[in-house]
């Protein structure tokens, strides 16, 4: 009985050094991994995020941009990675809320495959149009789209992305009828439509503020039940005739399934920390974004949610990532 007793003795002290490594954790520098390319909100995000958690953590936290498919990419190289705390995902409206029911198959569980760690944020939208566009407003906009029936071009970040679905939103509303044009990311996406290669984006304001404040863009509304601060101008959409309307992106942060409970509570909770400190408030607030702090449970079950409302919009919307 000497070799049970020795792989006893072994299992033990496998055991004290994983627990050591959890107590210490994090003895090296993380990686954030982004779905999508730089310059749009999601990196924007990530990146005000990751510094600060770096901070905290006392380690750095590199920026891992692995964009694609509506974030299927990304998505499936977390849901491969060890599961110790050293990957993780900054998932969002577009790679958690609408890629589970907009793709048919997708190579991982979006649930059971991740381990589902704290919120960050939600980013209200703004309608944007070409500034070349005739249309001061989202009602002069919809009459002008209706006299012209598929000839006005909508842009996103990707097929299967929350900008299109929001597009798609738009036309059930309204009854308007509009081309989808995909873009890979945001930041492509915004610099056609200032280019005048298509017409309008639904999306995060840090992904159109630079455009919109250079007068390339116009903002005609906030997918939200409040104006932004920073365009105390721009209505509503419900202020603009178009209520049910409301929405933004949110952001929070995960990694593949099977991270310890203790290392998940912790990254839980200085996550907390950090989009409560005041000077990530201070910069979500430049660009509308608002810190958002739930923990694993909550977490999880608010991406179900997601999963029913964006589920009904693109049943009866047909929408497709083809």
């Amino acid at each position: 009985m000497k070799w049970v007793r020795g792989l006893m003795a072994s299992l033990a002290v496998c055991a004290g050094v994983s627990g050591f490594a959890q107590e210490n954790f994090p003895q090296r520098p993380l990686r954030l991994v982004i779905s999508v390319p730089p310059g749009g909100a999601a990196d924007f995000t990530g990146r005000v995020f990751g510094a600060k958690l770096g901070e905290f953590l006392g380690q750095n936290v590199v920026i891992e941009g692995r964009p694609g498919a509506g974030g299927i990419v990304a998505s499936e190289y977390v849901t491969k990675a060890t599961p110790d705390g050293y990957t993780l995902m900054l998932t969002s409206s577009t790679t958690h809320g609408v890629a589970p029911v907009l793709y048919k198959k997708l190579p991982y569980d979006a649930m059971k495959g991740f381990t589902h760690i704290a919120m960050i944020s939600v980013m209200p939208a703004m309608m944007a149009i070409n500034a070349d566009v005739p249309a001061k407003t989202v009602k002069e906009f919809i009459a002008l789209a209706k006299s012209k029936p598929g000839a006005y071009l909508f842009t996103s970040s990707g097929n299967g992305s929350a900008p299109q679905l929001w597009g798609e939103q738009f036309k059930i509303l309204t009854g308007v009828s509009m081309t989808h044009v995909p873009y890979k990311g945001s930041g492509p996406a915004v610099v056609g439509l200032a280019a005048g290669e298509v017409h309008l984006m639904f999306d995060g304001l840090p992904s159109l503020i630079g455009q919109i404040k250079s007068g390339r863009l116009r903002p005609l509304a906030a997918l939200h039940d409040k104006r932004f601060a920073v365009f105390p101008d721009v209505p509503t959409m419900a202020e603009a005739g178009v209520p049910g309307m409301e929405g933004g992106i949110w952001y929070g942060l995960s990694g593949p399934a099977g991270i310890p409970r203790p290392i998940v509570e912790q990254l839980s909770k200085v996550t907390a920390r950090v989009i409560m400190s005041p000077d990530v408030q201070e910069r979500f607030s430049t660009v509308g974004g608002i810190s958002t702090p739930m923990g694993p449970k909550e977490y999880a079950a608010f991406i179900l949610t997601e999963h029913k409302k964006w589920g009904e919009i693109v049943r009866v919307s047909g929408a497709s990532p083809d």
